[in-house]
């Protein structure tokens, strides 16, 4: 039995080996969720949209046509109608608690701490607030005397700084992005001018604090003006009810020994006058000193105010030299354009002129030797001379139009007053033979007859002049049927 009980060492370390491993792959599995789950976070976090900057896009352009509050009636259930209510009984329930206020309006929320004597109510309405605050306040409840007071709004805040072109509606508009504004106001002084100053009451407190966080950390600017706004907690302040008598206890030894006497005016020379001066003169300092640092203020806003509408000029001429030059450089880029275009027609048409000089050089040249081969033909046939002369000169009177390209494989191409090959089909002639001994066959050929008749040249004789006719013109003499080339003789 102690044998078999008897473990090996190598198979105890194949076992622990084994559990090692397992908690090396359970550890590596967490490791990897745990990174997953990193992961997952941060994509959410880059994937979250920005719906304070949303929201601003939407509201971007003219703040001019925002619909007034007038006549519009106040919101019920914010934080201006909500109560404190202290030393309470510690034997009142939640029930009686709420039978309190139902007779003065509607309730929202209710909460009651027993063990500590106190709770909150919050009713529909800032008059109903009102009026059960009147009636509740140092009245008796069990023995105790109760404390009705309205309670610190925690989403109110303070904004300065604005401009005096902010309105309660524009205020409202311009903080309704970071959450549900309850109430939005100017403050005005007794001529009704803005102090720029505001109050913004949200209704819930993590959008007032958001609207703390983004304001202090970026620039928040409400108008054209480049005027940012300063956010911070609102200071509460009664300034309604203030410090009643009855709130003092009366068994207070420093609230006794300051009421031993009444209001009195001092006479010069005594103990209390000279203390009196000393104090007087400290409040004349204090004056003095906060008139000087709010004038050094004032006069630091007006010399920021000068910059910024000097900074704003500059701007606004520095976008519009830069627009300027942007024109500038598409007006010159497109009147570079236009002056290549203008050089490229140019040079085509300048190519296109030297190609038609060539083709009429060169056809031309074609065009004179074809006339000097004819004359010379002409002169061994026999042809009166000045004939040829007449053949240039009725060549020039014709002109040499503009025949295009030569083409090898076609031959010339027709030319007005000529035939293919440069015939000239009104002197009924066709092309000169391939042997000189076979002359043209026209309508004057006769084969006994002189070889001239056939090209229109009367036979010698007289005339109304000595010796023999001048030339004829043959296109004068021939008729329009025989426009055609002329025919030649077949073997």
């Amino acid at each position: 039995m102690a044998e078999n009980n008897i473990r090996k060492p190598g198979s105890y370390n194949n076992q622990n080996n084994k559990q090692d491993g397992r908690m090396e792959h359970r550890r590596d599995m967490k490791q990897d969720k745990r990174q997953q789950g990193r992961n997952q976070m941060n994509e959410n976090q880059w994937n979250r949209k920005d719906m304070v900057k949303e929201k601003l896009e939407m509201m971007s352009g003219p703040t001019t046509n925002l619909v007034s509050k007038d006549g519009v009636a106040d919101k019920k259930f914010t934080g201006r109608c909500r109560l404190f209510v202290g030393n309470l009984p510690t034997s009142i329930s939640d029930e009686e608690f709420r039978k309190m206020f139902e007779k003065f309006g509607e309730i929202a929320e209710v909460f009651l701490n027993k063990g500590k004597g106190f709770g909150f109510v919050k009713l529909d309405t800032r008059q109903n607030a009102e009026n059960a605050k009147t009636a509740l306040d140092f009245s008796m409840k069990d023995g105790k005397q109760l404390r009705v007071r309205f309670a610190s709004h925690g989403a109110a805040l303070k904004v300065k700084n604005l401009s005096p072109w902010v309105s309660n509606e524009l205020l409202e508009a311009a903080f309704s992005v970071f959450g549900e504004v309850e109430r939005a106001v100017v403050i005005v002084d007794d001529r009704g001018r803005p102090i720029g100053e505001g109050i913004i009451e949200f209704g819930r407190k993590q959008s007032a604090q958001l609207a703390i966080k983004r304001c202090t950390d970026g620039c928040y600017l409400l108008t054209s003006s480049p005027r940012p706004v300063v956010v911070e907690p609102l200071e509460q302040r009664d300034e309604e009810d203030g410090l009643p008598e009855k709130n003092f206890q009366k068994s207070n030894k420093e609230y006794l020994k300051e009421r031993e006497i009444g209001p009195r005016l001092t006479e010069p020379g005594n103990f209390e006058f000279e203390f009196a001066n000393r104090w007087k003169k400290l409040y004349e300092l204090e004056k003095q000193k906060r008139d000087h640092l709010e004038k050094e203020i004032e006069e630091g806003r007006r010399q920021l105010d000068e910059q910024m509408e000097y900074s704003i000029y500059e701007h606004e001429a520095n976008l519009l030299r830069e627009r300027l030059r942007h024109m500038e450089e598409q007006s010159s880029m497109i009147q570079r354009e236009r002056e290549m275009r203008r050089e490229e027609e140019i040079r085509r048409e300048e190519s296109r002129r030297a190609e038609e000089m060539l083709l009429r050089q060169q056809q031309e040249e074609i065009l004179r030797n074809d006339l000097r081969r004819r004359q010379e033909e002409s002169m061994m046939m026999g042809a009166p001379p000045g004939y040829g002369e007449m053949m240039d000169r009725d060549v020039s009177l014709r002109g040499l139009p503009n025949l295009g390209p030569p083409s090898p494989s076609k031959g010339l191409p027709p030319i007005a007053g000529y035939g293919r090959n440069g015939t000239i089909p009104e002197l009924g002639m066709g092309m000169p033979p391939a042997r000189f001994d076979q002359p043209p066959i026209g309508p004057g050929y006769s084969p006994n007859g002189p070889p001239m008749n056939d090209m229109g040249v009367p036979p010698p004789g007289p005339g109304p002049r000595s010796g023999m006719h001048a030339p004829i013109p043959p296109h004068d003499r021939m008729d329009d049927k025989y426009g055609m080339d002329a025919k030649r003789r077949r073997y």
